[in-house]
């Protein structure tokens, strides 16, 4: 009998049984040594440093300060606008005064206003007083002499308002809060006649009566001055080459000056 040899549908050489091994073998070294690929880092915040924490309450603490402070300047602006609309209202009720005492002036009311007038300076007389309420007395004082001569020419309306400028003159006196100096907005006072005066020492002389305002120039000790109105504590004065705005407590009078 002949041995039947085994049937191959195709021949497989070799080299291609050697090709597949050798590729086979790589795959499975690859495997073998390729090492997974680890996730990048999340970045963390550092811990707060006790440096750090003094840091951010100190900053918290002056931002509480900017607070306190902002809302104090507030608050002063509205007591600062508040005292200003009581002082324009004032100003503005002694003028609705003025005009009705002017409506009614008569012989007897015009009479008792001068009274009244003559009471209170003699009252001021017999008070020591500054340098400064001696110039607004004198003042006072001459008004009520104008209004004495037209109340002898029966020109009862105009004795009658000289006879109100008096009672400013007398009302700013006794006001306390006026020798303060302050930005309040005072009225404009325009003296009967000029002022004679004289600088107690150096002082400043202001564009405006603020003590915040420009300095024009600065004026020497015994610098005579003339001054024609006044209001709150500055007094509006004339040099020779200026004119500006100066504080009352720098002044005097000329004439009460010691030889």
């Amino acid at each position: 009998m002949t041995q039947a040899t085994p049937f191959f549908p195709f021949k497989i050489s070799n080299l291609a049984v050697y090709s597949a091994f050798f590729l086979c073998a790589l795959n499975l070294v690859g495997c073998a040594t390729k090492e997974p690929v680890a996730d990048p880092l999340v970045g963390q915040e550092p811990a707060p440093t006790p440096q750090y924490e003094d840091l951010r309450n100190e900053i918290a603490r002056l931002e509480k300060i900017i607070v306190e402070k902002d809302e104090l300047i507030k608050n002063q602006k509205i007591r600062q606008q508040s005292q200003a609309h009581v002082l324009r209202e004032a100003n503005k009720e002694a003028t609705r005064t003025q005009v009705k005492l002017h409506r009614l002036a008569t012989k007897p009311s015009t009479a008792s206003a001068i009274a009244e007038v003559e009471a209170a300076l003699e009252h001021l007389k017999q008070t020591k007083t500054s340098s400064f309420d001696q110039i607004l007395r004198i003042q006072a004082q001459r008004l009520l002499e104008t209004a004495t001569l037209f109340y002898s020419k029966d020109q009862y309306v105009a004795a009658m308002n000289h006879v109100s400028q008096a009672n400013n003159f007398i009302a700013l006196i006794v006001d306390q809060n006026r020798k303060r100096v302050t930005q309040v907005d005072y009225s404009l006072l325009e003296f009967h006649m000029p002022m004679r005066l004289r600088t107690i020492k150096n002082v400043f002389l202001r564009k405006e009566p603020n003590q915040y305002a420009q300095v024009l120039t600065t004026l020497k000790k015994d610098t005579l001055l003339t001054a024609s109105a006044n209001q709150g504590p500055w007094l509006r004065v004339q040099t020779d080459k200026n004119q500006g705005w100066v504080l009352n407590t720098m002044l005097e009078i000329e004439e009460n000056r010691n030889p």
